[in-house]
């Protein structure tokens, strides 16, 4: 028997369709709950949802993602399914098949619409094109800018996503580079609300700012970090490896001795991973890895991990062939070098020497 699901509804001025969708999605026998979340309404959106059954959270700070972030976070079961609240005629069976859907491997099943008012200008002309360059993996998707999904959380930090309209994409591409498969269901003919060019111009702004921010991350490039003791990992790599994971990469530490403050500091993340170091030879990179990333201590050598993608391989303490500068991932590091009881000066940029570039 398949887990139960939470579903969210981030609505904002919603009133006229938002009891129609929480009755409506109340009625799947695999939903066990509905949480609306009312994104600064100024009309009876709020209300109507309570009414209909809905618990219903409040989430002051405008914008998409912040709603869903505050949905996720609020639900009560791991796999989630987001909905719109503009809503009109839609057939509950259908929507079941996303719930159908979930298997083994699979972290995010997609709800592919049709509706005969809506051409889908933002999947045509932007979103699918930016995939096929950047993810090709998700490529094939017949709607991969759905707002109509369900997910499983545990796979993903869901607190780190992106706060506006580009979310539904941030997910997905997390569930992506967590390495679980994203299916995709056809669940029929959706009406939705008239939209204006105007939104439509809006969101096409955010969601290509979203896409120029996730280039130069890597995401598909899975890391491996070697070190004897925990402190030279923190002390070398600790920034780069806080820095793959909040956006949403796979990281793997392999210890001689030592992983409490990694543990403490990293743990939260799903996509970390820590092991004994004489188990880094037997690494296999996760099926979406379009590259690995070993960086590794002075004096650590050994055959590659297995897998059939690109190796490269970097070396702590070395010659500055690369430089990484940090950012978001500056805190964490600071994090673990206090837990550690070390020096929290943490540098603008972590340098390493590349002994195999991959080519």
């Amino acid at each position: 028997m398949h887990a139960p699901i939470s579903v969210i509804i981030p609505a904002r001025n919603e009133a006229e369709t938002i009891a129609q969708v929480v009755v409506t999605m109340q009625d799947l026998p695999c939903v066990a709950e509905v949480v609306v979340i009312d994104n600064g309404s100024t009309d009876a959106t709020a209300a109507r949802a309570q009414a209909a059954g809905a618990r219903v959270i409040a989430e002051a700070r405008r914008g998409m993602g912040n709603a869903v972030r505050s949905g996720v976070a609020a639900a009560a079961h791991d796999w989630v399914m987001k909905v719109d609240a503009d809503l009109g005629r839609f057939d509950t069976a259908l929507f079941a098949r996303m719930a159908e859907a979930r298997a083994p491997g699979v972290g995010l099943v997609k709800g592919a619409w049709n509706d005969p008012n809506d051409p889908m200008p933002m999947t045509r002309l932007l979103v699918a094109p930016a995939l096929r360059l950047m993810f090709p993996g998700l490529g094939d998707l017949r709607a991969p800018n759905t707002g109509i999904y369900l997910f499983d959380r545990s796979r993903i930090a869901h607190e780190r996503l992106t706060s506006d309209y580009a979310v539904d994409i941030d997910v997905m591409l997390r569930i992506h580079a967590a390495g679980a498969e994203v299916a995709e269901v056809d669940i029929g003919r959706i009406v939705h609300d008239t939209r204006n060019p105007d939104h439509y111009s809006g969101m096409a702004q955010e969601i290509l700012a979203f896409f120029l921010s996730r280039q130069p991350l890597g995401l598909l490039d899975e890391v491996v970090v070697m070190a004897e003791t925990e402190a030279g990992a923190v002390h070398h790599a600790g920034g780069v490896i806080a820095e793959k994971l909040i956006s949403g990469a796979r990281v793997s530490v392999y210890l001689q001795e030592g992983g409490a403050a990694l543990d403490a500091v990293l743990g939260g993340f799903p996509t970390y991973r820590r092991a004994p170091l004489a188990e880094a030879a037997r690494h296999v990179p996760h099926a979406n890895a379009a590259r690995l990333r070993i960086i590794r201590a002075a004096g650590i050598g050994g055959s590659a991990p297995v897998g059939s993608v690109p190796v490269e391989v970097w070396e702590m303490q070395g010659a500055a062939d690369v430089s990484v500068p940090l950012e978001a991932g500056a805190a964490l590091k600071r994090a673990a070098l206090e837990w550690l009881g070390m020096s929290t000066q943490v540098p603008p940029h972590e340098t390493f020497r590349i002994v195999d570039g991959g080519g």
